[in-house]
């Protein structure tokens, strides 16, 4: 069968899930692939090339049919939504994405549907490219956490105990008295407060509708 573009970018996300971003090499690649190694730069000419393209990959239909008749926050919500669930969607998914330079189709159509929604809300181009960045930095952070979370062999028990052990009521009441909700995972809730402090910051810096 001839090797070709496609084959090996469904290969390197399926590889991605087996072992991970740390374990994903080109020569692992090229044995999964039953090639030889060096044979998918015909393809991908870094490991750099190869990881953006899958970082695209994760991208697509992003801005697909998104509803236009709800108001511009609640379709910025979705979207940021999408991003999260795109990401999610593939182990490791939000180290691929944040630690690459994509300017391709689909991250391209993701930031031009997002900073046109902010634009709807009243921002400055650049406060709407701006904030298009901090809600980047919120989805992404938040789904490197959770998948971090996802991995740890004990379900996080050993970090909540060290955590709890090191709590001290007299230096630490506001977290002592928070305590149940301060480990990770954390819930789908956790994700929308987040979400919801920044759309309402976006609201009040534009004094918008």
């Amino acid at each position: 069968m001839r090797l070709t573009r496609d084959h090996v970018l469904t290969a390197a996300l399926d590889l991605l899930d087996e072992v991970g971003l740390d374990g994903l090499t080109m020569r692992r690649l090229a044995t999964a692939l039953g090639v030889k190694n060096g044979a998918t730069y015909w393809h991908f000419p870094s490991k750099q090339a190869l990881l953006e393209a899958m970082a695209e990959a994760m991208l697509a239909g992003l801005t697909e049919d998104l509803d236009t008749r709800p108001p511009w926050h609640e379709r910025a919500a979705e979207l940021a939504r999408r991003l999260r669930r795109a990401l999610l969607s593939r182990r490791d998914g939000a180290r691929v994405f944040s630690g690459v330079f994509f300017p391709l189709p689909n991250a391209l159509a993701y930031g031009e549907t997002m900073a046109g929604l902010l634009r709807e809300a009243g921002l400055s181009g650049r406060d709407a490219l701006w904030a298009v960045d901090t809600l980047n930095y919120f989805v992404v952070g938040h789904v490197i956490e959770e998948q971090l979370a996802a991995g740890l062999p004990d379900g996080g028990a050993e970090a909540t105990e060290r955590l709890t052990a090191a709590l001290d009521p007299v230096r630490h009441p506001n977290l002592v008295a928070a305590a149940d909700d301060l480990t990770a995972p954390h819930p789908e809730q956790h994700f929308e407060h987040g979400l919801r402090l920044i759309l309402d910051g976006v609201r009040l810096t534009a004094g918008c509708r």
